[in-house]
């Protein structure tokens, strides 16, 4: 029997799968002890300040679930849809790495916000135009870098530490958005989106109660 695939859309969903794959992989072996956690000393060993910005990312409970989440949204709206929506997301991440250096935007509240928007979306399933989901995932690069960079000096953090960083902001999303890219395809049943959908509306519900315990303290 011949496959209705196309040789070229053959080739890019196997990239895509190889390339989750070793993201998955990158992210488990990369991420450093807790102690590393927004240390971004500059003059130490290049390694350590990647680990550094990796960490950053990571120990971000909010920034971690705003990843989780983008990423589940895009292998929601599409399966394979989050390559084409990628290069927005980087230039999400690079305005709002200056506007996180700027200082002007707190970096909390909107995370968690971003969080609370993207999973209604991602449980909503909505059929977003390619537009309009661009803008989304552009929205929510700005805030997850921001977020991270907010309250620091450009001079205090070194370049690996910054490469750190991008590095981390991309795996997180790459990694969800894969799995849920993977799992569509090897299980073509309806209730895998579903099941997605409601993993979204927990990131929800872990979101608000994060939050409303942090007003709380600060209360």
């Amino acid at each position: 029997m011949i496959s209705s695939r196309s040789p070229r859309r053959y080739r890019g969903r196997a990239a895509w799968r190889s390339g989750t794959y070793f993201a998955t992989a990158t992210l488990l072996i990369a991420t450093p002890a807790p102690a590393l956690a927004h240390k971004f000393g500059v003059g130490q060993d290049a390694y350590e300040d990647f680990l550094s910005g990796n960490q950053a990312v990571f120990s971000d409970i909010p920034v971690l679930l705003l990843m989780v989440a983008a990423g589940l949204l895009s292998g929601i709206w599409k399966q394979d849809g989050f390559p084409s929506l990628w290069p927005f997301y980087l230039g999400g991440i690079v305005a709002g790495a200056m506007l996180g250096l700027w200082g002007v935007v707190p970096p909390t509240l909107p995370a968690y916000g971003a969080v609370i928007a993207t999973g209604l979306l991602g449980a909503a399933a909505l059929r977003m135009p390619t537009t309009l989901m661009r803008g989304i995932i552009a929205v929510i690069g700005v805030i997850a870098a921001n977020a991270v960079l907010s309250g620091h000096l450009i001079s205090e953090i070194s370049p690996f530490a910054y490469l750190g960083i991008a590095f981390a902001l991309n795996v997180g999303i790459a990694v969800s958005a894969g799995v849920v890219a993977i799992s569509r395809e090897k299980l073509p049943y309806n209730w895998v989106v579903i099941a997605w959908r409601a993993g979204t509306s927990w990131l929800v519900a872990i979101a608000v109660m994060a939050m409303v315990l942090m007003m709380k303290a600060a209360a």
